[in-house]
C-alpha cells in the first residue's frame, strides 16, 4: 500500500438526495436534479464554487426530495458516499433541471444534520480509507482467504467474457492492479444487481461483511452466464459480448455502470457486420479499409454522427457485388433472333452488337464497349439498351441524368458530410446484385453546371478510353470497383 498518508473528505458536506440508484465508492453514476434543494444545491455550490472542494458532495441514496422548500426534509438515510462531481449539464426544457455526473470516493455516515435550507449540509464522519494506489500495487496477503475467494470469482466471471473487447479487458486489468478492498464495490456496480442489493452492499461497513455479501452476487452472475451459453451455443464466442456485464463508462481510474439494453442488441448487428467483412471477397485494399474502419465503429459512441455514417459505410461495402458476376450468352444465331425480335430494321446496331459477341468468343478479358445512341425522343434509345443487356443475359440499370448539376450526385458525396451518399455507379452496381452490368447513361447531354463542380467530368470518365477501369468513389474511401466488363450505352436526344 502507498505510503501516502489518507485522504480525508471535508467534515462537513452538502447532501444530494437521490431515490433513484445508489452510488458505490469506485462507480460512476449519472442522475437527474429538479426537486428545490437539489436544484440550489448545484446552482450555489457547484456552478459558483471555484474549488476542488466545492466539486466534493454527499450522495444519500434511497431518500427522495422534497418538492417544495416548505416541506420538511425526509429520514436521511444513514450511510451515503462521498462523491465527486464530474461533469453538471443543465435544460429548461420542459423544465429546469440539472443532469449530474459523479464518481463515488467513499462511504461516509451521518453524525448530524448541520442545516436543511436552501440545501441540506451535515456533519459527517469518513468510514473508508481513501487514498492513491499506485499502478504497481500488490494485493495484501492479511485479507486473508475470503478474499482470494473473492478475486477467484472475479477472475472466473471477466475471463468467461470475450476479451477482445475494449471494456472486458479494461476490467481484467483493474482486478490485477486494484486493492482487493475496492473491488467488491466496483464489481457490485457492473454486474446486474438490483437497487437494493446495491444499498445492502452500501451499508456494509465492514470489509469482511461486503466481501461476504458480494461473493453469492458473483456466484449467481457465474451461473447465469454458464446457463446462457449452453442456450446459445451456435452463436459461439461472438455473443459473449451482450452477457452478464454492462459495458463500462470511459473513466481515468474506475469502471462505470451505465447500461442500456438497446446497445446490446446494435452489438449484435456490429458482430454480424464484422462476419460479413470476414466473408466478403472484396480486394485486399477495400479490406483493409473495412477493418479499420470497424476498429474506429466499435470505439464510437452510438450519439456521435459519424457513427451512423460509418456504419453506413460498412454495410454499402458488404452489400457490393464484389465477385458476383452473370454469365454471358454468346450464342450469335439467338442474339440475332432475339435482336430481330425485339426492334424493327436498325441494321447498323444489330450488327455492332454481334460484332461485339463475336470478339467475345475469342477473347474473354475485353473492356465493355460504348454505344452512343443520338435520336429524338421516342424512337427506342432506351429500350434498344434494355435489349442489348438481355441479348448478353446480363443485369440492365438506368441511371437517368438529365438536370444533374451536382457532381458529387454521380461521383459520390465524402463520408464527412452527414447523409452522404455513394454516387450513381456505385448505386447502381449495389442495386443490380452484378458487377457486370449494362449501364445506360441517359441524357447525357443535358447535365448541367453549377457550384458544385461538372457532373460531366465523372459521368464521361468511364467512357474515355484509356480511363483506368475502376472506380474510387471519395464516399467508398479506397475500395476500388472494377468495371471493365461493363458495358456503357449513352444516350442523347436530338
Amino acid at each position: 500500500m502507498s505510503s501516502a498518508s489518507p485522504i480525508q473528505i471535508p467534515s462537513r458536506l452538502p447532501l444530494l438526495l437521490t431515490h433513484e440508484g445508489v452510488l458505490l465508492p469506485g462507480s460512476t453514476m449519472r442522475t437527474s436534479v429538479d426537486s428545490a434543494r437539489n436544484l440550489q444545491l448545484v446552482r450555489s455550490r457547484l456552478l459558483k464554487g471555484t474549488s476542488l472542494q466545492s466539486t466534493i458532495l454527499g450522495v444519500i441514496p434511497n431518500t427522495p426530495d422534497p418538492a417544495s422548500d416548505a416541506q420538511d426534509l425526509p429520514p436521511l438515510h444513514r450511510i451515503g458516499t462521498a462523491a465527486l462531481a464530474v461533469q453538471v449539464v443543465g435544460s429548461n426544457w420542459p423544465k429546469p433541471h440539472y443532469t449530474l455526473l459523479v464518481t463515488g470516493l467513499c462511504r461516509f455516515q451521518i453524525v448530524q444534520v448541520l442545516k436543511e435550507k436552501p440545501y441540506p449540509v451535515a456533519h459527517v464522519e469518513q468510514l473508508d480509507r481513501l487514498e492513491e494506489f499506485p499502478s504497481t500495487y500488490k494485493p495484501r496477503a492479511e485479507l486473508g482467504e475470503l478474499s482470494e475467494q473473492f478475486y477467484k470469482y472475479a477472475v472466473q466471471l471477466v475471463d468467461m467474457l470475450d476479451m477482445s473487447i475494449p471494456a472486458v479487458a479494461k476490467l481484467r486489468r483493474l482486478l490485477d492492479n486494484l486493492p482487493r478492498e475496492a473491488l467488491p464495490d466496483i464489481l457490485t456496480a457492473i454486474i446486474r444487481t438490483s437497487d437494493k442489493e446495491k444499498l445492502q452492499i452500501l451499508d456494509a461497513v465492514s470489509l469482511e461483511e461486503r466481501f461476504k455479501m458480494t461473493i453469492p452476487l458473483l456466484v449467481r452472475q457465474i451461473e447465469g452466464l454458464k446457463l446462457l451459453q449452453k442456450t446459445r451455443k451456435h452463436k459461439q464466442d461472438d455473443d459473449k459480448r451482450v452477457i452478464a456485464i454492462r459495458p463500462l463508462r470511459r473513466v481515468t481510474h474506475t469502471p462505470g455502470t451505465l447500461e442500456d439494453e438497446d446497445e446490446d442488441e446494435d452489438n449484435d448487428d456490429i458482430v454480424m457486420l464484422e462476419k460479413k467483412i470476414r466473408a466478403s471477397s472484396m480486394p485486399e485494399q477495400a479490406h483493409r479499409v473495412c477493418v479499420k474502419e470497424m476498429k474506429r465503429l466499435k470505439k464510437m459512441p452510438q450519439s456521435m454522427p459519424e457513427y451512423a455514417l460509418t456504419r453506413n459505410y460498412l454495410e454499402l461495402m458488404v452489400e457490393l457485388p464484389w465477385n458476383k458476376s452473370t454469365t454471358d450468352r454468346l450464342d450469335i444465331r439467338a442474339a440475332r433472333v432475339l435482336l430481330d425480335n425485339d426492334h424493327y430494321a436498325m441494321e447498323k446496331l444489330k450488327k455492332r452488337v454481334l460484332e461485339y459477341l463475336a470478339v467475345r468468343q475469342l477473347k474473354s478479358s475485353l473492356k465493355g464497349p460504348i454505344l452512343c445512341f443520338v435520336g429524338p425522343p421516342g424512337v427506342g434509345k432506351t429500350s434498344v439498351g434494355r435489349s442489348v443487356a438481355k441479348t448478353l443475359g446480363r443485369e440492365f440499370h438506368r441511371i437517368a441524368l438529365g438536370g444533374v448539376c451536382d457532381q458529387s450526385d454521380i461521383r459520390g458525396h465524402r463520408r464527412t458530410y452527414v447523409g452522404s451518399m455513394p454516387g450513381r455507379i456505385i448505386n447502381g452496381l449495389k442495386t443490380v446484385g452484378v458487377n457486370n452490368p449494362v449501364f445506360l447513361l441517359d441524357e447525357v447531354d443535358k447535365l448541367g453546371k453549377s457550384l458544385q463542380g461538372d457532373p460531366g467530368v465523372p459521368a464521361r470518365a468511364p467512357l474515355h478510353a484509356e480511363w483506368d477501369p475502376r472506380i474510387n468513389e471519395p464516399h467508398s474511401g479506397g475500395g476500388w470497383c472494377e468495371l471493365q466488363k461493363c458495358p456503357f450505352n449513352k444516350l442523347i436526344k436530338d
